[in-house]
């Protein structure tokens, strides 16, 4: 087994690239780390060997500046790359700041996602067109966000590789629901579809009984709990939303334009600095475990991850169950989800085993529910159309659209922050150059 990871660097993958070199009982097996920045590629070759050398996992570390050794004979390539890195997502809350829109994360959904579609879907292509003639047989699993938007656009870009969107929202979520009920993870079961970050559980059972009721009581009567997006999304909707009310909050246009909102549920209004502050201080911190100035810390691995366990079961042929992002069409013609469009792409409950992974039809979504989804996703094909297409005016398109924008700003001061935006990306070399004036 060979496991490529493009994007080795990235301060938010470092856990999961530590499981990647912590598989035991898969024999042995190379893990080929590539990033363009020496001193990062560096840090996580030498944090790879610590992993190998404290959990005694037979693997192969290998670095690489130029991915494609990385990419020879890979049986899985995993994406988790950030093009531009923490000074290409600095405009992307400071503009709009400047035009008076508030952004709590900017990477998966609203202004910051589109424009970060743009800079990022080009390269996610290259590599999956690197892979046609390196590894043509391998799965892609894809970490990068925007989520939705990076596997819609390796689809339409590059559909000879199998892509898989990963993300941990959906199992995180189901634990921090158990925490609140005060029952064990293990024991609860749950179910939900829809897109990435915004997946409704449809089901939450704990020995054989339903326990929404519960959940919903706490969304009215818990102080702390009751005061987050995320319970005022289920008191309005019926139904619990994966991902953080920071993450919620930008989704939809009912929160940060108002500042009583912002207040009520105590919302981090444009964190660019706290969110490089962190993104450092989380990198420094693996530098010394790396370099053994710190001990490498336990109870951390596994780490919960879905792809290293979709690795695990490739080698080993155990089922495993998982939350997928894969494109909404089966192979016999219909849809995992029925209440979404068929040209999106959609998170359900999947299973990995030795031949790869498989998506399962979803239950039904709410109707309220899907219906805030697909506003979601029409913004997610502008975008993603403005790459493909080349159309400069579909990152208009899908601003405009955007629920947060459109509830806060006019058409013409969207447009104006658009343009400013583009031409500072522009500036910098980050977008392709059919999106340029």
């Amino acid at each position: 087994m060979k496991v490529a990871v493009v994007g080795a660097g990235s301060a938010q993958f470092l856990i999961e690239l530590a499981d990647f070199c912590a598989l035991d009982g898969i024999g042995p097996y190379e893990v080929a780390m590539v990033d363009t920045d020496p001193h990062r590629l560096g840090v996580v070759e030498r944090l790879g060997r610590v992993v190998a050398d404290t959990t005694g996992t037979p693997v192969t570390v290998s670095a690489h500046a130029n991915r494609d050794a990385a990419l020879d004979g890979a049986d899985v390539v995993v994406t988790s790359i950030g093009v531009g890195m923490q000074d290409s997502i600095q405009p992307d809350f400071e503009i709009p700041a400047r035009y008076g829109l508030r952004q709590t994360v900017a990477d998966t959904m609203g202004v910051g996602a589109v424009i970060r579609i743009l800079r990022t879907a080009p390269v996610l292509a290259d590599i999956a067109t690197d892979m046609v003639d390196r590894c043509p047989d391998a799965l892609l699993l894809n970490v990068t966000n925007p989520m939705t938007m990076c596997c819609m656009a390796l689809e339409r870009m590059v559909p000879a590789i199998t892509t898989i969107g990963l993300c941990h929202s959906t199992w995180m979520t189901a634990e921090t629901v158990a925490g609140h009920l005060g029952i064990p993870v293990g024991e609860l079961e749950y179910a939900g579809a829809g897109v990435n970050h915004q997946v409704f559980l449809s089901r939450l059972v704990h020995n054989g009984v339903d326990v929404y009721p519960q959940l919903r009581q706490l969304a009215e009567t818990n102080g702390e709990f009751a005061a987050t997006v995320r319970a005022d999304l289920l008191r309005r909707t019926g139904y619990f939303v994966t991902e953080s009310s920071k993450h919620n909050s930008e989704y939809v246009p009912w929160y940060l334009p108002w500042d009583d909102q912002v207040e009520r549920f105590d919302l981090p209004v444009n964190p660019w600095e706290s969110r490089r502050a962190d993104n450092e201080n989380w990198f420094g911190y693996a530098e010394k475990v790396a370099d053994g100035t710190e001990p490498f810390p336990a109870g951390v691995l596994p780490s919960g991850e879905y792809a290293p366990q979709i690795v695990r079961s490739l080698v080993d042929a155990e089922t495993r169950p998982i939350y997928a992002n894969v494109p909404n069409h089966t192979p016999e013609g219909g849809r995992w989800v029925e209440e979404l469009p068929e040209w999106a792409v959609v998170e359900v409950p999947a299973t990995a085993d030795g031949d790869g992974v498989h998506p399962r039809v979803a239950e039904a979504i709410p109707p309220q529910c899907a219906a805030i989804n697909r506003r979601y996703l029409d913004v997610c094909d502008l975008a993603v159309r403005a790459v493909v297409e080349g159309r400069r005016d579909h990152v208009h398109h899908a601003a405009l659209l955007d629920p947060n924008a459109s509830a806060t700003m006019t058409p013409d001061g969207i447009s104006s922050m658009v343009d400013e935006l583009l031409d500072v990306h522009q500036r910098a070399g980050r977008i392709p150059e059919n999106l340029w004036r």
